[in-house]
């Protein structure tokens, strides 16, 4: 230690020189660790995998209900231009490498209202039935290393699309939600619920 130095002085250095190297090798790190997270996974072929189910509604009328399969999907609100028009819910089971080939996809298709007795002030309760769609689709043969989704295009002109991605789509067509038809379902012929 020189004369005109304060004890404290040298500890000061090693403790700065340990903060310098900290900041040296932490710093250099991040890159790798930022670069390991970017990295997309394979998955091994055969493995099972559970996919997120979305749908993608590009009609002008809320769907009500849709499935792939049999397993549900849930509700789709109409398209947005950042929007499919609903959540994701679980699951379309996959074998990973294997292609799907086709699917029974089955959906709200329409609908019609009747009334019922019930509590209304006149005695009769506003009902609605809804028609059902059900088509097989073939599921686009490209599939990603790192399958994610499992995603249901419903389009304008009836005719449905469907997917396996490795991640949310933005929409396939960009309407205005504007676009929404909310007008009532016309009325069951005879005011009564159609036979099954």
């Amino acid at each position: 230690m020189k004369p005109h130095q304060h004890p404290s002085i040298r500890l000061r250095r090693p403790f700065s020189q340990l903060v310098i190297a900290l900041v040296i090798v932490l710093g250099s790190s991040i890159p790798l660790a930022s670069t390991a997270l970017e990295a997309k996974r394979t998955v091994p072929a055969g493995t099972r995998l559970s996919l997120a189910l979305v749908g993608y509604n590009y009609t002008s009328r809320y769907i009500d209900t849709f499935s792939v399969n049999g397993q549900g999907g849930g509700n789709l609100y109409v398209s947005s231009p950042t929007s499919g028009g609903g959540g994701a819910v679980c699951c379309v089971s996959y074998v990973q490498g294997r292609p799907m080939g086709e699917v029974t996809i089955r959906w709200q298709s329409g609908g019609c209202t009747f009334r019922a007795p019930g509590p209304m002030a006149d005695g009769r309760t506003h009902l609605a039935h809804s028609f059902f769609r059900e088509i097989r689709v073939k599921v686009d043969p490209r599939l990603p290393d790192d399958p994610q989704e499992f995603e249901v295009h419903f389009y304008p002109d009836g005719h449905v699309e469907a997917a396996i991605t490795d991640g949310s789509s933005s929409p396939r067509l960009v309407y205005s939600k504007g676009r929404e038809d909310r007008s009532e379902f016309p009325r069951c012929p005879n005011e009564k619920e159609p036979k099954k």
